[in-house]
């Protein structure tokens, strides 16, 4: 894996190379250095190096300083960027979790390996290694990556997402307090959280935020103990941001 160190204020995998975007490039705070030593970490932890690339030398210098004694940027308290972080699917992937009543990873939803699965989705844009596969993956609670994902696979183009000419992902919101509590949790440096195989729903669903179209699909497989937590918001010609900015202050609002 590549981990590229740019201006562009971005932060994406694509085809083994991590695009990570300083916030105030070529400055690196303190959580961008410890988002990169999760992410080393992680990468260690499922037997791949990471070749870490800049053009700024002294980003650089800063990186490999903090790797050399990890310990003084791990213990440093950092504010919460969120209090949601949300995990999108498409419609199919949301009746099977709603009916079982767990959020799933797609290991689980799909029944297959995570290998079976990284090599099934290896012409996508994202190109996941297997084992991000057996996680469900989180993306902050108002960023429209969630939707990006789920919309990945049917090719529209910026002018079909700007006039709202698709249908979003199901959205299932959690109060990022909540999920650093579940035992399966844990940090890659990429996500904001990802839980290893399943989450029961009961245990943890704050909000779940369902395009109005999609409710007499899902309204059969919804289990009445969570119902009160089902919402259903009309996308009729709304752009994807002005979508993601109307689902994030719902949510707030609740």
């Amino acid at each position: 894996m590549i981990l590229n160190i740019s201006i562009d204020n971005t932060n994406v995998i694509e085809r083994g190379v991590y695009y990570f975007g300083l916030s105030d490039y070529p400055h690196i705070t303190t959580t961008d250095l410890k988002n990169v030593i999760a992410f080393i970490k992680y990468e260690v932890s499922h037997g791949r190096q990471t070749q870490v690339v800049c053009q700024d030398e002294q980003i650089l210098e800063a990186v490999n300083n903090a790797l050399s004694d990890p310990e003084s940027i791990e213990g440093i308290a950092l504010p919460l960027v969120n209090d949601f972080i949300y995990h999108a699917t498409d419609i199919e992937s949301a009746i099977r979790i709603l009916s079982g009543g767990k959020l799933l990873s797609a290991e689980k939803v799909y029944g297959k390996s995570g290998e079976e699965l990284s090599i099934q989705k290896s012409s996508s844009l994202w190109n996941d290694p297997a084992d991000y596969f057996e996680y469900i993956m989180f993306c902050w609670g108002d960023s429209p990556i969630g939707d990006y994902v789920v919309l990945s696979e049917n090719f529209l183009s910026d002018d079909d997402l700007a006039k709202g000419n698709f249908t979003p992902g199901v959205r299932f919101y959690f109060r990022y307090e909540d999920i650093v509590r579940h035992p399966g949790h844990m940090f890659d440096g990429y996500h904001p959280v990802k839980v290893k195989d399943e989450i029961m729903l009961t245990d943890y669903l704050y909000a779940c935020i369902v395009p109005e179209q999609y409710k007499s699909e899902l309204e059969g497989f919804v289990p009445q103990v969570i119902m009160s937590k089902m919402f259903f918001l009309s996308n009729n010609g709304v752009g994807l941001d002005d979508w993601n900015k109307i689902v994030y202050d719902y949510v707030r609002m609740l």
